[in-house]
């Protein structure tokens, strides 16, 4: 059986090895192309690469005459084309126009050379070209900060982080991804721009925040997220994150939000979550703050999900000791787990009492289920049936 290391090196072989095709197609057809960006970083560290990017000199309707292609990307030049059963990004050599949202450009107008266009782009260790047969260009000095393990922007930092301000959570996800030092000008840049950070959509605030606590080198990420003070623009994760940092292992995406929200005190309105991701997050957070230990009633009420998540933040808090092993037992034993498991129905309990439905009804299936959580009735059709008409007389 092959290691995971063995078919990660596979894929990403697999995958350069049919971007290499895309380059001599084009080239065939007389222009330029070369693999830019995370996939020759990725290829060079040996790592597990899946999107691959391409840039050319031919405009994105000559690329389609070339391969199937989708306009996934006209206004900036990019096209995504269809190689077999693989896909990749296909952008015309461009230079950026004026930002004026502090993220995407007002316009982009195509270039002569490759040479421009990579060094409009973000980060050196993301500015290494490779050809079709695997020869390195670098112009920024890339793969030096790669050996050097450096992130580091390509050009002027503050003018890179003022087009484009999601770039200063970008470092950071490289650096929770690769374990790299953030440059020190560039760093220092992160400071002094970070309040720029406000004017990007939450929506790609919060994709980058989950992928850096998905690195495995998280903590590092949080560290230089706090050192910075971007921790002090992202709504409700200051106290969250300064904690977690000191941890010995940071916890995952919904503990992580769940412990920063239990320290604010509240879900922010401004992250752009699910509905069922806000009320997880809410109803955890409020658990946490009510529970030490949960009951039978607290465990019916809120599932076995919830309370888990609640008690692993508290005990991340130093409030309780870890119960996972207790309240998956005490859960499983739980008389009933949903008032459908109550032996009489409602049809049952109004034939029995000739009575109409009504709100009655509901009322009566709480108490009793409450009755039974509490070991104080039997979940027994008999004893149930004994209840109701003790507690419908007139």
């Amino acid at each position: 059986m092959l290691s995971l290391g063995i078919i990660d090196t596979v894929n990403r072989m697999s995958t350069i090895r049919t971007a290499k095709k895309v380059l001599y197609e084009l080239k065939k057809a007389g222009y330029e192309a070369y693999i830019v960006g995370g996939a020759v970083r990725d290829h060079l560290l040996k790592q597990p690469t899946t999107d691959v990017d391409i840039t050319t000199n031919a405009k994105p309707h000559q690329v389609a005459k070339i391969f199937k292609t989708k306009p996934t990307g006209l206004k900036y030049g990019t096209v995504t084309a269809i190689y077999g059963d693989e896909t990749f990004e296909i952008t015309t050599y461009r230079i950026d126009g004026e930002y004026l949202d502090n993220r995407h450009p007002d316009e982009v107008v195509f270039c002569e050379t490759v040479e421009e266009d990579v060094k409009r782009r973000d980060f050196t260790i993301n500015g290494i070209l490779m050809t079709e047969k695997e020869e390195i260009i670098d112009y920024v000095n890339g793969r030096g900060d790669l050996q050097m393990k450096i992130i580091k922007t390509i050009g002027d930092p503050v003018e890179r982080f003022t087009e484009d301000a999601l770039r200063m959570m970008r470092a950071f996800y490289f650096q929770s991804k690769l374990g790299f030092q953030i440059d020190r000008e560039t760093r220092d840049a992160i400071t002094e721009m970070k309040e720029n950070l406000r004017n990007v959509a939450m929506e790609r605030i919060t994709n980058e925040m989950i992928k850096i606590l998905q690195g495995s080198y998280v903590k590092k990420a949080l560290k230089s997220i706090i050192t910075t003070g971007v921790h002090q623009v992202l709504p409700g994760l200051e106290k969250g994150i300064k904690y977690a940092e000191q941890m010995d292992e940071i916890p995952f995406v919904d503990a992580f939000f769940t412990l920063c929200f239990t320290l604010h005190g509240s879900v922010p309105s401004d992250w752009p979550f699910s509905n069922k991701h806000r009320h997880r997050y809410e109803t955890a957070r409020m658990l946490a703050d009510q529970h030490q230990s949960f009951d039978a009633l607290t465990l019916y009420t809120y599932g076995i999900d919830l309370c888990l998540l609640a008690n692993r933040v508290n005990y991340m808090l130093k409030r309780t000791k870890n119960l996972k092993t207790k309240i998956e037992l005490d859960y499983k034993n739980l008389p009933i787990q949903s008032d459908l498991d109550l032996k009489i129905r409602a049809t049952e309990m109004i034939t029995l009492t000739n009575k109409k439905a009504g709100a009655w009804v509901k009322n009566l299936q709480t108490e009793m289920v409450i009755e039974v959580l509490n070991k104080r009735l039997k979940n027994e059709k008999n004893a149930l049936e004994q209840y109701v008409l003790e507690h419908t007389k007139e």
